[in-house]
């Protein structure tokens, strides 16, 4: 697999999640709220002629940010990219969060015109995209280490065809776990609420566990790289 390839396909998953944050952002409450500012403000005379191709401006505009941000190629942009994502993902969080500190602020109900089902998978989209970004790019820096040992240009593109198989097999084992889970969760919720009712202090027992098991992954993980 040579690296042209794997530059390729950075690009087509740097495009794929932005698109996809983009779009989703131009369907929230916060961002329908912000371009009604525009157009009751002193702009919005100005604007009206192209405020039916505004959205869409705004996914020009970002798509050319990711695809910048791509050609730079190193993980601080990629990194870079993530939050851009994210911020634009950020509004759609809003619309379905339980407790709506914004609206507290800017008088915001949110009224979404995405359903959780699409939130969640854009939200899993970004994550494993940036989590392949960030790989590919060590995949790359592999590959040059390799070049300065005087490797065979067919050894090194094996290695990388077997690096790539493995993040594509890991990420999609990952993101069907992820998604089980997410739609199990509310039968899940419904079988375990009749124990968790006959214990005293319930949100105090499931925090503890939460606590104890995200700290004994924190530890692992930092073991696991440490020896590595």
């Amino acid at each position: 697999m040579r690296e042209s390839f794997v530059r390729t396909m950075e690009a087509l998953v740097a495009i794929a999640a932005t698109y996809m944050a983009a779009v989703t952002m131009v369907q929230t409450t916060l961002y329908s709220r912000i371009i009604a500012k525009i157009s009751n403000s002193f702009l919005g005379p100005t604007l009206e002629p192209y405020m039916g191709y505004f959205n869409i401006a705004v996914i020009v505009l970002v798509l050319f940010a990711s695809f910048t941000f791509w050609r730079r190629g190193d993980e601080v942009w990629f990194g870079r990219l993530f939050s851009l994502n994210m911020l634009m993902f950020f509004p759609s969080v809003l619309d379905f969060s339980t407790f709506n500190w914004v609206g507290l602020i800017f008088d915001l109900r949110p009224i979404s015109r995405v359903t959780h089902i699409w939130v969640f998978a854009v939200g899993l989209l970004l994550q494993m995209a940036y989590l392949m970004l960030r790989y590919t790019v060590r995949f790359r820096y592999v590959r040059e280490e390799l070049r300065g040992r005087g490797s065979d240009e067919q050894d090194i593109n094996d290695i990388t065809q077997g690096q790539v198989s493995y993040l594509i097999l890991l990420t999609t084992i990952t993101a069907a776990i992820t998604a089980g889970i997410y739609i199990a969760l509310p039968y899940l919720t419904d079988i375990a609420i009749n124990p968790l009712a006959r214990i005293p202090a319930p949100h105090m027992l499931i925090g503890f566990v939460v606590v104890v098991f995200i700290a004994a992954a924190t530890v692992t993980y930092l073991r696991s790289s440490t020896e590595s």
